[in-house]
């Protein structure tokens, strides 16, 4: 009987766990694409060499790279950032694939201009490996194929119509917006993930020049090795390899840094009107741009992108950067002199509030990130002239603090009254900011006190018992922690940002975390499942360089926290897009933070936030140390 009873306890403790790796082992065989080792330097180079002698029309150079492949290969032109030529062949193994190839590029040896030629660069497409498409029958799991049939710009989709095989490239599902359609939470509105089936069925249709979409049932995934020609000025250098349609991050070191935040100041310099507004978003694949002058715009992100170029004058004294930075100010100062925020308290003391000229309710974010970048500039230039500006604003940022150090967010000003209930995410913080940069470039005690209580009243706001076990965005909160010291020091807010770094450290995959994912390590993920977003990881680095730093003025430096840094920046190097990768940006791009690796829209906050982490580290990393 005790035998019996044994025999149970053991089927009750392994059985699951056993029946739980033998359906993991099922759908890994079934799901799984299994691909070839990909194509070195030397193999990659003979592959464009065939293909750029027929696109050329010069003498053939036949490909002798016999490798298997598991279907045709797709070769994409890029000239300006759009897909010019898109040919495909097939044979036997890949070098017969590519000789077939060469020939279809043949005829626009003699219908493309020369110099468009030689511009152009070839994107290469090898499929290697085929899958059936998840939550599709006969291996129908619910849900699964619009919510995690595919890795998003890893895998492509196709079909066979009438023995003809038709494929979407990872690059095609991107650029057609099918990736990241669902939102499974509404309390979640960020969290996107899974594909738009019914799309891509269009798609595919048509590409068959059918009019009716192919049913899901008949689609399959697929994996590419995927390369694409140097940039002209680069060659004969070696085809970049492409993973998830990128090339390889630069290594991280003080002057990749300073570099890449150099190159976000001139994407938003490029993207300024001449009245000092920016161009708020830029979709790279389409070029398509919004309107400053139009619709909808971001104050509290105009003032926010302004003090970045204005850190980034004051570190790097690049004096292209000045007249810009002036130009977004002047635009600020235009709305205030309209009046419409002024105010007088009853001890004489006047305040002004930024105010966009269709808002008519001031957001404190606005305000305070406007004498962020203020202070930031004089601390820059010992330029006094908007000094009085800057106090009268920081005057409204007192009248909105309550005695308990917190804040009122939103001011009518019609009424000369703040809504004493509404909140929003970081103006707190960005309020407590404002009071230490005005402490620091006026070395006012009124300013330093009333930091300190703003700190006081967001790190304390955690005390009680779950406060340690998740966190709201306090970045701005701890970039303010630093900004005050040694005028306020207190040891809660150093423990306070050290535990806000231990939490997103948890969010951060190491390296062989996830399968397919290395590109994404450093990043902050909210899921295996879905993509990262790039912004979390310069705004989280800006608050995770302050607390660095505020350890180390305190003596208490945090190793881990520096690996954190480091790990998302090197991350953020590989998102920027540079001349490596720019070949399917359509518009000035150069310079420009991606919102996702599978998002191709540019705003100038994702810049402003990633750029910030960059040039701040470069100022203390060490070139050489790991």
């Amino acid at each position: 009987m005790a035998r019996k009873r044994l025999i149970a306890l053991v089927l009750v403790w392994t059985l699951p766990s056993v029946l739980f790796l033998t359906v993991v082992g099922i759908v890994y065989n079934i799901y799984r694409i299994h691909q070839p080792a990909r194509l070195d330097d030397a193999q990659r180079a003979a592959v464009m060499a065939t293909l750029r002698a027929g696109l050329d029309g010069t003498t053939p150079v036949p490909c002798t790279v016999h490798e298997p492949i598991a279907g045709a290969v797709v070769i994409t032109l890029w000239s300006d950032g759009k897909a010019l030529v898109r040919v495909e062949g097939a044979g036997a193994d890949l070098a017969a694939a590519i000789n077939a190839t060469a020939l279809e590029l043949k005829p626009y040896a003699a219908s493309l201009d020369p110099n468009l030629r030689a511009a152009a660069r070839m994107q290469v497409d090898v499929i290697t490996g085929t899958a059936p498409l998840g939550g599709i029958a006969p291996y129908a799991i619910p849900g699964i194929a619009e919510m995690l049939a595919i890795n998003p710009g890893l895998d492509g989709i196709g079909t066979d119509i009438e023995g003809k095989r038709q494929v979407l490239l990872p690059y095609e599902l991107v650029s057609a917006k099918t990736l990241a359609t669902k939102r499974p939470s509404n309390q979640m509105a960020d969290l996107a993930m899974g594909i738009d089936l019914s799309k891509i069925g269009v798609l595919l249709g048509a590409r068959a020049g059918k009019r009716t979409a192919v049913d899901p049932e008949a689609m399959f995934r697929f994996r590419t090795d995927t390369f694409v020609e140097a940039p002209t000025a680069q060659r004969p250098r070696t085809p970049y390899q492409l993973y998830r349609g990128n090339t390889a991050a630069p290594k991280i070191s003080a002057q990749s840094l300073r570099e890449a935040a150099l190159n976000g100041g001139r994407y938003l310099v490029a993207h300024m009107a001449p009245s000092g507004r920016y161009i708020y978003e830029h979709d790279l694949a389409t070029g398509k741009q919004t309107d400053p002058e139009r619709g909808a715009y971001s104050m509290p992100r105009h003032a926010g992108t302004t003090y970045f170029l204005a850190q980034l004058y004051r570190i790097t004294h690049e004096e292209w950067l000045r007249e810009p930075i002036e130009r977004a100010f002047k635009h600020l100062a235009d709305l205030l002199a309209n009046g419409r925020c002024v105010n007088t308290l009853p001890d004489g003391t006047e305040f002004d509030c930024v105010l966009d000229r269709n808002e008519t309710q001031a957001q404190l974010g606005s305000t305070s990130l406007t004498i962020v970048a203020l202070a930031e500039y004089q601390l820059a230039t010992n330029d006094t002239r908007y000094l009085g500006l800057a106090t009268k604003l920081t005057n409204f940022i007192l009248f909105m603090q309550r005695p308990d150090g917190s804040f009122m967010h939103i001011y009518d000003p019609k009424t000369k009254k703040p809504d004493p209930v509404q909140e929003l995410f970081y103006y707190s913080g960005e309020s407590a900011l404002a009071l230490a940069r005005m402490y620091q470039v006026t070395k006012d005690p009124k300013y330093a006190t009333a930091a300190g209580k703003a700190l006081d009243w967001l790190v304390h706001w955690y005390d009680f018992f779950m406060g340690g076990y998740f966190y709201g965005e306090e970045h701005w909160t701890c970039i303010a922690s630093e900004a005050i010291w040694p005028a306020v020091v207190n040891q809660d807010y150093l423990d306070f940002c050290n535990g806000y770094g231990k939490f997103l450290r948890a969010q951060q995959p190491e390296t062989d975390e996830h399968p397919d994912q290395n590109d994404f390590v450093g990043a902050y993920n909210v899921t295996s499942f879905v993509p990262p977003y790039n912004t979390p990881a310069g705004s989280r680095t800006e608050a995770m360089i302050s607390t660095y730093l505020l350890g180390r003025h305190m003596g208490q430096p945090d190793p881990d926290v520096r690996a954190q840094i480091l790990l998302a920046l090197q991350y953020t190097l590989g998102q920027q897009i540079r001349p490596d990768n720019d070949f399917g940006v359509v518009g000035p791009g150069l310079g420009g933070m991606p919102g996702t690796p599978i998002d191709r829209s540019v705003r100038i906050d994702y810049v402003q936030h990633v750029c910030s982490g960059m040039i701040r580290t470069s100022e203390w990393l060490e070139d050489g140390k790991p």
